[in-house]
């Protein structure tokens, strides 16, 4: 493959792909936000000194590049939410009716920043901070809401939002508050199209209370001592609903359903809900699945359908892995927690960039796929990593100055 025609085909698509998320080459923010996702698909890194050495090279002109993207970036004056709109609709356009939206929540652990603007305490999974020396895994940091949209034809995975929030932010009123409004958000940007699917811990009553207002379609996975009402009105725990569904359930097959509303306090209930109760063996243990549906049973979808897409819900910890090893998220440099939304915003229009070029070009992105992995023959389930690192070897072949300083 030729590095300079395939270069251009690249750099022209994404050129395009920024068009369509609402970002124009003028001076002042938009044209930062370009410039920052460019480099973030170019140099596979979130600073902004990476993305400026694509322009510049020369010292002084790098640090004035920087300062210029860093000012504009945390320019609390100029409103950057209309982009974040447009962003999110372009991306929520490519949702089909069934394809699974993965939603979970992570943190961005930053162990050693002292002057980040309205930090909170989180967990730093990645152990960072104790190989640094510090035992306590509690450290300062942010809480980011993600959707990642996984389309199963072309096994393409797309960031739909990534929406930060802390316990100190002015206005802060609760978690499930952020959440809620992320939910109203992403119905916005996808018009209700899709599956939503969450994991247990995601079933808190305000949560569930809120997925009856937004959405028609989702699956949340239930601890077993949530209230349910059951088909004859009385309200029990999820786990003994599923040992009742469970005995029904038929000698060849694996999962079973069964009827059951939402108690939603002062003698009211919810429409008509699915328990779906699911098994499968784990080593020599038996265990089980509890998920709770809505709009997927009885129109089209049975118990083993929506198994299978509750599985997809492994798409989120794909997406989080991707975004941390490849692109190195948590490397952001920026103090103010407006340019950390603007910068998560870059992150959804380069994510979203990969899955495009999947879409629209699959020989180009089949041709970077090889470019610069050594195991060929081992096929990924998400194409997006080798992606990423073709189009990185792409620009080593291309600028190998300014991209080795990135490496």
């Amino acid at each position: 493959m030729s590095a300079g025609s395939a270069g251009h085909r690249v750099d022209a698509m994404l050129a395009d792909h920024c068009r369509q998320c609402g970002l124009e080459k003028r001076p002042g923010l938009t044209r930062v936000l370009w410039e920052l996702v460019e480099g973030i698909v170019w140099s596979n890194s979130v600073q902004l000194t990476n993305a400026a050495r694509r322009f510049c090279q020369e010292g002084p002109r790098l640090e004035k590049a920087v300062k210029r993207m860093s000012d504009h970036l945390g320019d609390k004056s100029v409103n950057h939410h209309p982009w974040l709109k447009t962003l999110r609709a372009y991306q929520g356009s490519f949702v089909g009716e069934l394809d699974p939206i993965a939603i979970d929540a992570t943190e961005l652990a930053k162990p050693y920043a002292r002057h980040m603007e309205y930090q909170c305490i989180v967990r730093d999974a990645s152990g960072k901070a104790k190989a640094g020396g510090r035992d306590d895994p509690l450290v300062p940091g942010y809480w980011v809401l993600g959707a990642y949209h996984w389309q199963e034809k072309g096994r393409m995975l797309s960031p739909l939002l990534l929406a930060p929030y802390s316990q100190n932010l002015p206005g802060f009123l609760s978690e499930n508050d952020c959440w809620q409004k992320a939910f109203y958000d992403l119905k916005a940007a996808t018009g209700g199209k899709g599956v939503w699917v969450l994991d247990c811990g995601n079933d808190r009553p305000e949560i569930l209370k809120t997925l009856l207002l937004v959405q028609s379609r989702w699956i949340v996975r239930l601890r077993e001592d949530r209230l349910l009402a059951g088909p004859d009105g009385t309200e029990r725990p999820a786990g003994d609903w599923a040992n009742e569904a469970l005995l029904t359930r038929p000698e060849r097959g694996r999962s079973v359903t069964l009827p059951v509303k939402l108690p939603l306090g002062k003698e009211r209930i919810s429409e008509k809900l699915h328990l779906v109760v699911s098994t499968y063996r784990f080593g020599k243990k038996q265990e089980r699945l509890v998920l709770l549906t809505r709009g997927l049973i009885g129109h089209k979808v049975g118990p083993r359908q929506v198994r299978r897409l509750y599985a997809r819900r492994w798409r989120a910890e794909d997406a989080k892995r991707f975004f941390g090893q490849l692109w190195h998220v948590e490397k952001f440099l920026t103090r103010s927690y407006v340019a950390l939304e603007r910068m998560l915003g870059c992150v959804t229009a380069a994510g979203g960039f990969l899955a495009d070029l999947q879409r629209s070009n699959p020989n180009l992105a089949e041709e970077l796929q090889q470019e610069g992995v050594l195991y060929t023959h081992h096929q990924e389930k998400v194409p997006c990593y080798r992606l990423a690192r073709g189009i990185q070897a792409l620009a080593l072949r291309r600028d190998p100055p300014s991209m080795l300083q990135n490496a």
